[in-house]
This record gives structure tokens, sequence and C-alpha cells, in this order.
């Protein structure tokens, strides 16, 4: 199973898509499938590694978490692109789009650069929670169609 999430053609497309479990009969991922290619989890482990080496007595601690949650969050779009990319397919846009907004949601969720620039932040970490619960159940309902972004052929190029 790779990173890309397979799409169905979409006139077999269903909202929900017709296996909540695996692989759908209709062609593409179904919404497991599609929930876990969503999440970025490759880029939240590098996150959480970076982030666990930098020593809780470092006085540099609050820059050096946001500077490694930025970093993370560029090489999310990019990481996505490379590991979703097909030759013989058009990108996923959305796919890209979706994992890159997941990623900041979890670091909030996490707590990392939050918990330690914002006072308030301990009290109200619950919103990151709910906002993950339902991100994240949502994301998956989401099914990609890859004639949707491909770039209109014109008559007047030759091939």
């Amino acid at each position: 199973m790779g990173r890309r999430i397979e799409t169905a053609s979409p006139e077999k497309r269903l909202f929900l898509g017709p296996d909540p479990g695996g692989s759908g009969s209709h062609g593409g991922d179904g919404y497991l499938d599609r929930l876990i290619k969503y999440i970025p989890a490759e880029i939240i482990a590098l996150y959480l590694g970076a982030a666990n080496v930098v020593p809780q007595t470092d006085h540099n601690r609050l820059t050096a978490l946001w500077i490694i949650a930025g970093l993370a969050a560029v090489c999310t779009p990019a990481y996505m692109y490379f590991t979703t990319h097909k030759n013989d397919a058009p990108t996923l846009w959305s796919q890209i789009i979706i994992s890159s907004i997941a990623f900041p949601v979890w670091v909030y969720a996490i707590g990392g650069p939050f918990e330690a620039t914002f006072s308030w932040y301990k009290d109200e970490r619950w919103i990151g929670a709910i906002v993950i619960m339902f991100g994240t159940f949502l994301a998956g309902i989401y099914q990609p169609v890859e004639k949707a972004f491909k770039t209109p052929e014109l008559p007047f190029v030759a091939k």
C-alpha cells in the first residue's frame, strides 16, 4: 500500500464509499485507507523525534520547537508530492493539501511549541483533541478524483 490514494472513476464514486473497512469495490481506496493516507504520519514522527531531542532545560527550546515545527510544515507538501507522485497520473493536490493542513493540527494537539508559548494552552488542550477527532474522521470521507486535475488537451498542440 503506497501513500497515494487510489481513486475511483467519477461514475463509480460514492460519497462515503461502499466499503468503510478498506479497499472498496468501486475501484478506489475505501474510507479507512484514505483516512490513513491523509495523515502525514512520517512527518509527525519526524517532528516528534526532532522535538524530543531538544533538551528541556535549553533556554532556546521555544525557538527550536517553532523552527522544527515550521521546517516540518514546509516539508509536508514536498514529501506528500514525492510520495504520491505517479508518472502516468495527475498529481492529487487535494491529498497534498489535506495532509498539509493535518500536520499543524496534529502539532497543536500534541502540544510542542503551542504548549511552551501560550499559557492558556494547558487549560484549552481539549480544542486540539476535538479538532483532530473530527478533522481526521471527516477527511477520510473525501474521495479525490484524478480527472478533475488533468490538464486539458489542446487541439492545436502537436503530440
